[in-house]
């Protein structure tokens, strides 16, 4: 029997390098990053647009400072080590900075979050799961598909206006995207309507920069069902029936 890893090809949308980017501005600013709108042409004239997620530095706090690197605030997201338990650093320098937070050792966790995020988003992309595909990333920025048109982003799935027949694909779908985290090792950490977005149909998961290793992070398994409790909650409050319990203890035994 073969052991080879599904084959899922690149999205038909990409354009060839090399490719001019235009910036269409802001498409929303939260506690951790700012997504920005770029249009991206290939030298045959395609294009498409993409989504740039810019994480907010955590070392700067004077509002000059962020307003000159585009930013409008500080991050705001300061309990993190709980998510960072199992990534760990190669060197004892880079421990030990990150156990300080000098500025080198902030500045490591900066660009540890953003390939984390780029790292997961691959690995789920790859395995099938219904997330914006990952183009690439350096330092603080992360590039990856955008969902939505020119007229606007796809709406959070707490913003959706959904009939009951597509609320009830959509919590199937949702049951579907929590097995196809499971079966990667992951758990999303901070997943709720506000990072599930509804688009051609779909139920799309996304902002994992907090995901964690479920296996490696003595937290994994609270986390998960914290997340699972959380959307299930959701949906039975809007009258479908989610034992939210019942689809977590689903998760653990198919993943054994």
């Amino acid at each position: 029997m073969s052991t080879d890893k599904p084959y899922r090809p690149s999205p038909e949308w990409l354009v060839a390098e090399p490719w001019s980017d235009v910036d269409l501005g802001p498409l929303k600013s939260g506690k951790e990053a700012q997504v920005d709108l770029i249009e991206r042409t290939g030298p045959d004239g395609r294009s498409c647009l993409l989504a740039v997620k810019r994480y907010v530095p955590r070392k700067v706090t004077n509002k000059g400072e962020l307003e000159a690197l585009g930013f409008d605030r500080a991050s705001t997201f300061r309990h993190d080590v709980g998510y960072r338990e199992g990534r760990q650093f190669r060197k004892s320098r880079d421990r030990r900075a990150v156990g300080t937070m000098s500025s080198y050792g902030k500045r490591l966790l900066q660009d540890r979050w953003t390939s984390h995020e780029h790292d997961v988003m691959k690995r789920l992309w790859s395995a099938g799961m219904a997330v914006p595909y990952p183009l690439s990333f350096s330092e603080e920025r992360f590039v990856m598909e955008y969902l939505g048109d020119i007229e606007g982003a796809a709406p959070q799935l707490a913003a959706a206006r959904l009939s009951n027949e597509r609320l009830e694909q959509a919590a199937d779908q949702l049951v579907e995207g929590l097995h196809q985290l499971t079966a990667a090792g992951i758990a999303h950490g901070d997943l709720s309507a506000y990072n599930l977005l509804w688009w051609a149909e779909k139920l799309w998961f996304i902002d994992f920069p907090q995901a964690v290793d479920i296996a490696a992070n003595p937290q994994g398994l609270n986390l998960l069902h914290r997340d699972v409790m959380n959307v299930c909650t959701w949906f039975a409050r809007r009258g479908l029936v989610m034992d939210g319990e019942e689809v977590f203890a689903e998760l653990i035994a198919r993943s054994l």
